[in-house]
């Protein structure tokens, strides 16, 4: 997520210089084939071209609309687990402490029991940040998107890294069997709240709310899942960079005939208007392209990694601990 208040010119160029390229190169086709090739009838009417462009435009205009309708839901469900988490966080502690002098186990038992408990809530978390990180055969593959990738990702643990500091050797290892992780490790919490239930920590209606704020985590899980395995509409995405293929290609030729009814001196200031049309047409196709899918690990994704953190120091806190991990700061002005 990038959080500086406008993108920077560098970025902009990063995203445009294909697109000026070959606006640049229609513009010069559109005057070599009339002005030296003697094809004057390349000379098309401005009418019909922008039909074309109002056309392609109400139908980039619906598709960026619906990509950001992605995006902004990914990020309500992150929002979703940061709230479920504390709540999850406050709820434990709050009932397993409850009039602890009617308990045989002592407080550190019960110390020891809380802790793991959120460990291993930290340890879904981790999991389900690399389930999103996954990558899908729709998703951005290009050698500008892995380079991306690596230079913004580079200072980051891997996923083996972050899980052994959460579960045990044991869990580890049990887990790595398994096709999904953080699902395992929802209902492994489920069976550790229970446990806790039938020695009497906690009570029914206890064991009930708890066992609601697990639903909730698999009900956000599921959300985040269907997104990030649910590709945008194909035929949505392939249609509009068709139309405005179509139109990059008729828009120098129509230009070419408003221009020459201005006299053939002023025909070219055709590159240059052909060139700002274009480009506004392609960044709006480009923007919506790269809403499409909020998990790939690129500049303006739901910053995944940066809400996992936060949620972990939240949690940790909670346990008391000193040694906090820092908050996951900008790279190059973007939040994962």
């Amino acid at each position: 997520m990038y959080v500086k208040r406008y993108l920077s010119p560098l970025i902009v160029y990063y995203y445009s210089w294909r697109m000026v390229l070959l606006s640049l190169f229609t513009g010069i086709v559109a005057i070599f084939v009339y002005q030296y090739l003697g094809w004057h009838w390349v000379a098309i009417p401005w009418l019909p071209v922008s039909l074309v462009g109002t056309a392609t435009a109400f139908f980039v205009g619906f598709k960026n609309n619906q990509s950001y309708d992605r995006t902004w839901e990914a990020r309500k469900i992150w929002g979703a687990i940061t709230n479920h988490s504390r709540s999850f966080g406050a709820a434990i502690r709050a009932f397993t402490g409850y009039d602890l002098s009617s308990f045989p186990e002592s407080q550190s038992d019960i110390n020891t029991e809380i802790r793991v408990i959120f460990y291993r809530h930290i340890g879904w978390l981790y999991a389900l940040k690399n389930s999103m990180a996954q990558r899908t055969s729709w998703e951005h593959v290009d050698k500008a998107s892995k380079r991306q990738r690596d230079a913004l990702h580079k200072t980051f643990e891997t996923f083996d890294d972050e899980i052994v500091r959460y579960l045990s050797p044991e869990e580890v290892s049990w887990l790595k069997t398994k096709k999904n992780m953080p699902a395992q490790i929802l209902d492994r919490q489920s069976q550790h709240i229970l446990k806790l239930r039938q020695q009497g920590l906690i009570d029914a209606y206890q064991h009930v709310e708890l066992q609601k704020l697990i639903a909730s985590f698999y009900d956000e899980q599921g959300k985040s899942e269907r997104i990030k395995n649910t590709p945008f509409p194909r035929q949505y995405a392939t249609t509009s960079t068709l139309f405005i293929f179509i139109f990059m290609t008729l828009l120098p030729f129509g230009l070419l005939t408003e221009f020459l009814e201005l006299g053939e001196k002023y025909m070219f200031l055709l590159i240059p208007f052909n060139l700002i049309v274009s480009w506004v047409f392609m960044f709006m196709e480009y923007t919506g392209d790269i809403s499409e899918n909020p998990f790939e690990g690129l500049l303006n994704d739901v910053p995944v990694q940066s809400i996992v953190r936060n949620i972990e120091i939240d949690m940790r806190d909670m346990l008391g601990e000193d040694e906090l991990p820092g908050r996951v700061t900008p790279i190059f002005n973007a939040l994962f």
